[in-house]
């Protein structure tokens, strides 16, 4: 026991111990990338939970549902309930309410009291009052809150909740807020009928919420339902609703956690990198422990241990951090991390000890990955060779030259990959063997580097040049943390910059008008009329009015839901207000309409331009015939534009959205804004100039992607710990050469010179090695990741400045962490330095 105890302090803990500088910095890394990985998955994790409860509480225990985007007639209701096999079917009218003096909107489910309550119990002490007006006389009808909504709303029992209906307000009394059992979602319940009459759909119900009778079958029920649905309405189960719901910001939060785990996988580069500078200085140690009795084998596995003990120490820390970090983000960020996704969400954390466990592992693994390399060297370091001769300047220099062309032609490979469950894994994996494939070359490019580099009159130089050639292997190993951590910045950097002037130039282009006026948005009670475009097109400057209507249209073959715009579109002009990519140049059938679509909707459909497809548009079915692919940054789900008179003629619906105003050329905007105020009195709607428009697009851009940035800059952060960890190991092994340098007539201005250009010289190696690979990494995520990931285009645009400036950061830093070192290790006397036996 007291040998084990001796060859563990030796071999493992010792060298730890001896060190804690760059122990402290290898945990750090892999602490970092486990903090990061842990606290987006539980944010992630939690939300989607939250997300999927709220949408089945919505069915209470129901078995199937029928629903439909724009509703449907209610004299289905009792052919539906008079199936066989159907025991309970309760009538829903679902209105997204719009608040007044509040953004958003709220969820007002209309239901019928006495049989909602057999498919939720938690309503049965309510639902005597549902169908009751609850306003004491005041003509206000009673709502009841749920408890997610009453405390985001700040109301209770007798306040007042004031809504939009179309530029109406509406005020609806809280008679109570409902147990959180009962309702999970951020929404309010009223009485059928009000619903009906408050928000005029007299007439229409949105969904059927059905339990089947015990021993039916399923199928049977649905296919007896499916015969009788109009156009436009399907049956679903419950669990459906959310997974439609977690689909749209599942490429997010994917590529949210891909990037939180490249914390790790640099972390994992800086483990190597100090392990192998660990390993090639305790050459004569190794050697040692062999002649006195220690295997090859057993050495193997003592070094896998220090890895395993750094790997452990940092995940646990990571945990730990990561909770912090996943607790500030809901708190600051929101449950969707800025983006958007999850408005009104506000889960509180759990989090379970296997998910913990399973990232612990995940942090060790890295760090024993990183560790095996230089664990497999220092296994067959010679004994006697070795002892004899001290050699500890570096070890042997080789480029494995088949595995980097396998690397980088498994990369390109990938490339050609189809995305996996609709996420881009294989342009993850080809990122990540373009980026090994480099480190694993950067053997062979330090060494031509060094043999051209030219010869010069000063001592520090040639000295640096020397060294660097002396001692390749450890040069090699500095630099390969910060190629892994610059080379992904630099790609992120291009990635972002080219999104933010891409919708910067898109915003430009589709908003062609001076003003606009908007209310309301898809599914929203509050829309404009027909009569309000009269009285805004009658002041005086206004030139020409468009409007357009915001509406939900299904996809054929169950591929989600898009977006409807219906506009005042020229089908010859419409590249005047969208930026069409591609164009058809046939005529369309006689009885098909001309719509065009997004390309998020052309990579769902999976058709080109031209093609015909069969799209429901209020109770009928319609063949449209695509006019045209156009680029859109707005409707992730997919877009499809018709024109507003058609959509009119098949719909009915005659509610507006958004009126586009165009001035006359000498007309004052803020007269015409004031004007429009005049004219629409009262009533909560957006009036934004393009400008306007543009600013709040560039704030929520930036918002969304306020996380990409913070990692961007840990990564930096992990790779100048590499660097400096690699620099700071050579310098204190050279001490030695420091005594004798200064022995010989060299002052400390001249050795600090000489750190300086090894320090420089390593950083603009790893700088440049990161550009290079960057600038191909950020061509993979813009034309590959982001295009699987969010099925749009982008033009690449390129951060000169700001790359420029980072390199230049890097590299000084760089030399001064090398000076830094230096001065360190060069306070003590330059005799004892000599003397010294290292």
């Amino acid at each position: 026991m007291a040998t084990t105890r001796i060859v563990l302090d030796a071999s493992v803990l010792g060298p730890l111990r001896h060190a804690p500088g760059r122990t402290a910095l290898a945990i750090a890394a892999i602490a970092l990338g486990v903090a990061l990985g842990f606290a987006i998955y539980l944010i992630n994790r939690v939300a989607a939970d939250e997300v999927s409860l709220a949408a089945r509480s919505l069915f209470g225990l129901a078995d199937l549902a029928i629903e439909s985007n724009g509703g449907f007639d209610e004299a289905l209701y009792p052919r539906v309930a008079g199936i066989a096999g159907i025991e309970v079917a309760s009538p829903v009218v679902q209105v997204e309410a719009k608040l007044i003096g509040r953004r958003g909107a709220l969820t007002l489910l209309g239901m019928d009291a006495f049989r909602s309550r057999r498919l939720q119990p938690a309503f049965t002490r309510f639902a005597e009052t549902l169908s009751r007006d609850e306003g004491s006389g005041s003509g206000k009808q009673a709502v009841y809150l749920s408890a997610s909504a009453a405390q985001g709303l700040g109301l209770e029992a007798g306040d007042v909740l004031r809504v939009q209906v179309g530029l109406r307000p509406q005020e609806f009394q809280v008679a109570g807020v409902l147990p959180p059992a009962a309702l999970q979602d951020r929404a309010g319940v009223i009485d059928i009928a009000t619903a009906q009459w408050k928000f005029a759909l007299l007439g229409r119900l949105s969904r059927i919420n059905l339990r089947l009778t015990p021993g039916a079958s399923s199928a049977q029920v649905r296919q007896s339902i499916e015969k009788i649905l109009p156009a436009g309405a399907r049956v679903v189960a419950p669990g459906q609703a959310a997974d439609e719901a977690l689909r749209l910001s599942r490429a997010y939060r994917s590529n949210l956690t891909a990037l939180a785990l490249v914390a790790l996988f640099t972390g994992g580069f800086f483990v190597y990198s100090t392990q192998s500078l660990a390993a090639l200085r305790r050459r004569r140690e190794f050697a040692l422990l062999h002649a006195l009795g220690i295997t090859r084998g057993e050495q193997l596995w003592l070094m896998l241990l220090g890895g395993a003990i750094v790997g452990v120490a940092g995940a646990l820390l990571g945990v730990t951090l990561g909770v912090a970090i996943a607790n500030l983000g809901l708190s600051v960020l929101g449950a969707d991390l800025g983006a958007g996704f999850f408005r009104g969400i506000a889960p509180s954390l759990q989090w379970h000890w296997l998910e913990a466990a399973v990232f612990c592992a995940l942090g060790a693994a890295v760090a024993i990955v990183g560790t095996l390399q230089p664990a497999l060297d220092a296994a067959q370091v010679p004994t006697a060779t070795t002892l004899k001769s001290g050699d500890v300047a570096s070890g042997k220099v080789r480029t494995r030259w088949p595995l980097v062309v396998t690397l980088f032609a498994a990369a390109a490979a990938a490339l050609l990959l189809p995305p996996v469950a609709g996420l881009p894994l294989p342009g993850y994996v080809s990122i990540a063997l373009l980026i090994i494939g480099t480190v694993v070359a950067m053997p062979a490019i330090l060494q031509y580097l060094l043999a051209v580099a030219p010869r010069a009159q000063s001592v520090p130089w040639e000295i640096s040049i020397s060294h660097l050639r002396g001692t390749a292997r450890y040069a090699t190993l500095s630099v390969s943390a910060i190629v892994v951590s610059f080379s992904l910045m630099v790609a992120m950097a291009i990635m972002v910059m080219s999104f933010r002037n891409s919708l910067d130039a898109w915003t430009q282009r589709i908003l062609p008008a001076d003003l606009y006026v908007r209310a309301g948005y898809i599914g929203q009670s509050s829309h404009l009329s027909e009569a309000d475009v009269a009285a805004l097109q009658s002041i005086p400057g206004v030139a020409h009015l468009e409007v357009s209507r915001f509406a939900a249209v299904r996809l054929p073959e169950n591929l989600g839901t898009a977006v409807l715009i219906a506009r005042d579109i020229d089908a010859a002009q419409a590249h005047r207000v969208l930026w069409i990519e591609q164009q058809a140049d046939e005529l369309p059938s006689s009885m098909a309409v001309p719509v065009w679509i997004s390309e998020a909707a052309a990579d769902l459909l999976k058709l080109p331009v031209g093609a015909e497809f069969d799209m429901p548009i209020g109770e009928q079915s319609v063949k449209a015939s695509i006019r045209g692919i156009w680029r859109d940054y707005e409707h992730q789900r997919g877009a499809i534009v018709m024109e507003r008179a058609t959509y009119v003629r098949l719909s009915g619906d005659r509610a507006i959205n958004t009126i586009w105003m165009w001035l006359e050329p000498r007309a004052s905007l803020e007269a015409v804004q004031q004007q429009v105020r005049d004219r629409l009195p009262h009533a909560d709607y957006d009036l934004r100039t393009p400008r306007e428009l543009r600013q709040l697009s560039l704030q929520a851009f930036d918002r969304t992607f306020a996380v990409t940035y913070a990692l961007e800059l840990i990564a930096i952060l992990i790779g100048l710990f590499g660097i400096g960890t690699g620099t700071s190991a050579q310098v204190l092994a050279r001490r030695a050469e420091f005594g004798v340098l200064r022995h010989i007539g060299l002052t400390r201005a001249q050795i600090a010179a000489t750190l300086a250009i090894e320090g420089a010289g390593l950083g603009g190696l790893g700088v440049a090695a990161g550009l290079a690979t960057g600038s191909l990494v950020s061509l993979i995520l813009v034309y590959v990741v982001n295009r699987q990931s969010f099925h749009w285009s982008m033009d690449l645009f390129v951060p000169v400045g700001l790359l420029a400036t980072l390199s230049f950061a890097l590299i000084a830093a760089a030399a001064l962490i090398a000076v830094f070192s230096g001065r360190q290790a060069m306070r003590e006397d330059a005799v004892r330095a000599v003397k010294e036996d290292w």
